[in-house]
């Protein structure tokens, strides 16, 4: 199994609107594509991680099915969404 997280600090708070957007897309991503087996947009309730206060949090069969996740045009306007609202991204891919 392949893992993908992307911590991110955003340039202001978060609207309802601009997560609801993000959420769908996520469940676009899911239902569209083979080899996702979750991907979950989610606030961060700690006060550890700096400004670090929302991330992606996905599984994959197998880091091919993160590879075709990160290359297909399905997932370029969540891309695109990503980098208006954030200031800066870590990105922690592993596998299990």
């Amino acid at each position: 199994m392949f893992h993908h997280i992307v911590m991110l600090s955003l340039r202001e708070p978060l609207s309802q609107e601009d997560h609801e957007e993000i959420d769908g897309e996520c469940a676009l991503l899911l239902r569209e594509l083979p080899g996702i087996l979750s991907l979950r947009f989610v606030r961060n309730r700690s006060d550890r991680s700096l400004a670090y206060t929302h991330a992606f949090v996905s599984s994959f069969v197998d880091e091919a099915a993160h590879d075709l996740y990160q290359q297909t045009p399905l997932h370029a306007p969540l891309k695109q969404k990503v980098k208006d609202i954030a200031d800066h991204l870590v990105v922690l891919d592993y596998e299990t």
